[in-house]
């Protein structure tokens, strides 16, 4: 309980932290695949984001900040159309140089002009709540959603979307990942929701847990319109009622 309470915190300090300060600096030059940001700490740019758009399926970045505390761990990630997303953490060097790689969300890149690159310092004690399973209730949304799970395997630094999905989730209804071995996750890989919409907009979720089999049960409902979809995160629940009413367990 005390450490969800902290991960909730240090969520809730992340995204207050990001969210109106980051500035929109996207530049593209000619039809090239290669888009260019600024990635801010604390509202200044501290460096820059290449994304690399030539493989839709699986595009890249490349990350590069300075002049940030030395040997500290950050968190690193972008805000794209008011949806955060978090894509990894990473020590400084001694030098207070921060740089990495991984994968960009694909789903996101209809929409990559709107992205807003930040890092910030990751938050003590800011560990991974376990979960082994998830599930999607479909809230009066007027579509067909699926259950699916961005997976690293690497402590954040890329990300990959599970092949399997739990498919056919209609309106008022929920589906249900009770082991998420069943989408392709294997035991110790980092987790988020990717709520697939049949013919609309996907949605990804911005809190970030460790997959262990036999674990609690992380809940999201997602409503709204085929193109703009909301999705909510409802709660763990590790036994019933705590510390959100499990739908597993309360009728």
């Amino acid at each position: 309980m005390n450490k969800l309470l902290l991960l909730t915190v240090a969520c809730a300090l992340l995204i207050s932290s990001v969210g109106a300060t980051s500035t929109v600096s996207s530049t593209q030059i000619g039809h090239s695949p290669f888009y260019y940001f600024d990635v801010t700490y604390n509202g200044k740019a501290v460096g820059y984001v290449v994304v690399n758009t030539a493989n839709a399926q699986a595009p890249t970045y490349v990350l590069v900040a300075n002049g940030l505390t030395p040997n500290t761990k950050y968190t690193f990630g972008c805000t794209v159309s008011g949806d955060i997303h978090t894509l990894g953490s990473a020590n400084t060097t001694t030098t207070g140089a921060l740089v990495t790689h991984g994968t960009f969300p694909a789903a996101d890149v209809k929409d990559l002009r709107s992205a807003q690159f930040w890092v910030t310092e990751t938050p003590p004690g800011g560990s991974y709540q376990a979960v082994g399973a998830m599930s999607l209730y479909n809230h009066n949304g007027f579509f067909v959603a699926q259950l699916k799970c961005y997976y690293s395997f690497d402590e954040g630094v890329t990300w990959h979307d599970t092949a399997s999905a739990v498919k056919g989730i209609a309106i008022g209804q929920t589906g249900y990942a009770v082991g998420l071995s069943y989408l392709g996750v294997a035991p110790g890989d980092l987790v988020k929701i990717h709520a697939v919409v049949v013919g609309g907009k996907d949605r990804t979720g911005s809190e970030v847990f460790r997959y262990e089999s036999g674990a609690c049960l992380v809940q999201y409902e997602i409503s709204g319109a085929t193109l703009n979809p909301h999705l909510v995160y409802d709660g763990v629940c590790c036994s019933c009622g705590v510390p959100y009413p499990c739908t597993l367990c309360v009728a």
